[in-house]
């Protein structure tokens, strides 16, 4: 049983199968580059990982000013829908990215980078963490298994002389009631993209074909229709 004090009210004129999106993977993509990123406009941002979640990433990323939203993903199709959702370019793996990061950077590195992939590994850890500038902030929105310990490529002295920061992000750092209304309002007026981010519906008999499509990196996000 869920208690009434978790819903949050929302206009009737907005259609449920948009609505259902900013329960979860909108605000905490968004909010991982405008709240926890803090990204401010001419920022070089990276965004591993642009599913469900990173997508939203971008979205936020873009709304901040950033001057260069570099998408990673291995996905070629995501790679490409990141480009309609504010991304400048894109790339299959951080690797591949960097030479241009350095580009845009003189050597630096972005301002921030966000991890939002479906599963954040160490070694992606360490691969963000090298990306970012001195002073810069690395994100680290998706999870991995909690057993995993030991990041490699990080220590106190690069973290105290380079001054970096690394922030976990949940739910984009912001209250659902906060974030609802604000992402719904955003989108009312033009300005977010929610119905762009289904790729495909299902009904509730072909929820496996979904979880299928999901797992295998077919969809930004899949919604399932109840009626």
């Amino acid at each position: 049983m869920y208690d009434q004090l978790s819903l949050v009210k929302i206009d009737k004129d907005v259609p449920l199968d948009v609505a259902c999106l900013v329960a979860c993977g909108v605000q905490t993509g968004y909010g991982s580059a405008t709240t926890a990123g803090n990204v401010q406009p001419g920022d070089v941002v990276m965004v591993a990982g642009v599913g469900g979640i990173g997508m939203n990433a971008v979205q936020g990323a873009a709304a901040s000013g950033a001057a260069h939203i570099i998408a990673v993903d291995p996905v070629a199709d995501k790679q490409k829908w990141a480009l309609e959702f504010g991304a400048t370019e894109s790339f299959g793996s951080v690797s591949e990215a960097m030479p241009r990061l350095h580009e845009l950077t003189n050597g630096q590195g972005a301002d921030v980078a966000i991890l939002s992939a479906g599963l954040v590994h160490n070694d992606l850890i360490t691969d963000g963490y090298h990306a970012i500038r001195k002073a810069g902030t690395l994100v680290i929105t998706g999870v991995g298994p909690d057993q995993e310990d030991g990041i490699h490529g990080i220590n106190a002295f690069t973290l105290a002389m380079f001054q970096k920061r690394i922030q976990g992000a949940l739910y984009g750092m912001k209250s659902p009631r906060e974030a609802m209304p604000m992402l719904l309002n955003q989108y009312r007026a033009g300005k977010l993209k929610l119905n762009e981010l289904v790729t495909r519906t299902y009904t509730l008999d072909q929820i496996n074909t979904a979880y299928d499509d999901m797992r295998n990196g077919c969809n930004i996000r899949g919604v399932i229709r109840f009626s």
